[in-house]
C-alpha cells in the first residue's frame, strides 16, 4: 500500500492514482470514479465518495483534488478509489493508499 504525507490544510499535492488490474492499466472510458478516505484509527469516514478527474482513460489514470477541509484532521488516513463502470458494475478497492496528514507549523 502506498503512503502520502501532506501537511494539514494543504491542497497540494493532489492524489495520482494510476488504476490496474494485474499490471495492465484498467481502461476508464466511460468510467466514474470516486475516493473515499477514512480515519485509520476511529474508522470515521472524512471522505464519502468525492469525484476523482480521469486524467487519461485507456491508461487508467486519475486524480483526486483535495478539497476545503479534506486535509484539516491531523492523524493517519486510509484511501481507496471505487470505480463504476459503463455497465454500471462497481469494483473497489483498485488503489488503497495511507495518507498522513502532519501539522501545520
Amino acid at each position: 500500500m502506498a503512503s502520502i504525507k501532506i501537511v494539514q490544510n494543504d491542497t497540494k499535492p493532489y492524489l495520482e492514482f494510476e488504476i490496474t488490474q494485474d499490471g495492465a492499466p484498467v481502461d476508464l472510458t466511460g468510467a466514474t470514479v470516486k475516493f473515499y478516505m477514512k480515519d485509520a484509527t476511529t474508522g470515521s469516514v472524512k471522505i464519502n465518495g468525492s469525484a476523482c478527474t480521469i486524467t487519461d482513460a485507456t491508461k487508467g489514470k486519475c486524480r483526486y483534488v483535495w478539497a476545503a477541509g479534506d486535509t484539516n484532521t491531523v492523524g493517519t488516513y486510509l484511501g481507496e478509489v471505487e470505480v463504476t463502470f459503463p455497465d454500471t458494475k462497481i469494483q473497489t478497492g483498485y488503489k488503497q493508499v495511507t495518507i498522513i496528514i502532519r501539522d501545520d507549523i
